[in-house]
């Protein structure tokens, strides 16, 4: 069992939670439930990646990030609404004493969520070494692969609203993703991709949940739903990120088709 000095105490009354725990199995972070039986709501969310952190902001600044980075993950892996029984971490908690500490009460999410002294010392020779793709392993994949990291961190820690999902289409088109082969992961049609883009884009039709202000953009005829929209984008990312996962295992490298495709020479 790895080594663990820090955890947050979270409560869910879920048995969802219950479930989740007693099966979890992840190298990065890990679930207890505090007390056994059914009557307990008590969990500690734990990581390795805590341990290396200096003090209380230090470590909260971590956990927020790799909390956001779990969030994503456990949001992809719960399609094909991408609900799950989200929990708020509590107190701080010294694994060693078990004395409890309050938490500062703010956070920063920009901060690096893995130790970089766990990812230079463990490199994975496989992602997806049981033939699933999880949020174990999608959170496994964050850990060396920076545009699973940006991803999921994004998604956990702003949720899959119409902005978020429009980042997400935003990573997947930038790594090489076609419109046809985006559409085609969900079995829709291009055409409704493009009418999730302007639903998106117009403030006439979202109001405060559009990613542009007032620009005079004429409403698409048959504006996209949330729900449409999350089902069309969702299982495209998750399908997108396996993809990565899945060219590391054949090849051992990540994908560099923007680099290659990117790069040009500085004129003379």
């Amino acid at each position: 069992m790895m080594r663990v000095e820090w955890g947050f105490i979270f409560h869910s009354v879920s048995n969802y939670m219950a479930e989740l725990a007693e099966q979890w199995n992840s190298q990065d972070v890990q679930l207890w439930k505090n007390e056994p039986g059914l009557v307990s709501t008590e969990y500690t969310f734990v990581s390795q990646h805590f341990n290396a952190t200096k003090n209380k902001y230090e470590l909260m600044d971590r956990a927020t990030a790799l909390k956001a980075v779990f969030d994503g993950a456990m949001i992809l892996d719960c399609l094909p609404d991408g609900r799950f029984d989200d929990f708020q971490l509590g107190q701080i908690v010294n694994l060693r004493t078990q004395k409890r500490n309050d938490k500062p009460p703010e956070a920063n999410v920009l901060v690096e969520p893995f130790d970089s002294g766990v990812v230079t010392t463990t490199k994975p020779q496989k992602i997806i070494a049981y033939r699933r793709y999880a949020a174990q392993e999608m959170i496994l994949q964050a850990r060396y692969d920076p545009i699973a990291k940006g991803l999921l961190k994004h998604l956990g820690y702003n949720r899959p609203d119409f902005r978020t999902l429009y980042s997400l289409l935003d990573w997947m088109k930038t790594e090489g993703w076609t419109d046809k082969q985006i559409a085609d992961v969900t079995g829709q049609s291009s055409g409704l991709l493009h009418e999730f883009t302007r639903t998106a884009n117009n403030e006439t039709v979202l109001g405060p949940m559009a990613r542009h202000g007032g620009k005079g953009w004429k409403a698409p005829s048959k504006p996209v739903g949330i729900d449409a929209a999350r089902s069309l984008i969702l299982p495209a990312a998750k399908a997108f990120l396996q993809s990565r996962a899945e060219e590391f295992d054949s090849t051992g490298a990540w994908s560099t088709f923007v680099r290659q495709r990117k790069v040009k020479k500085k004129p003379e």
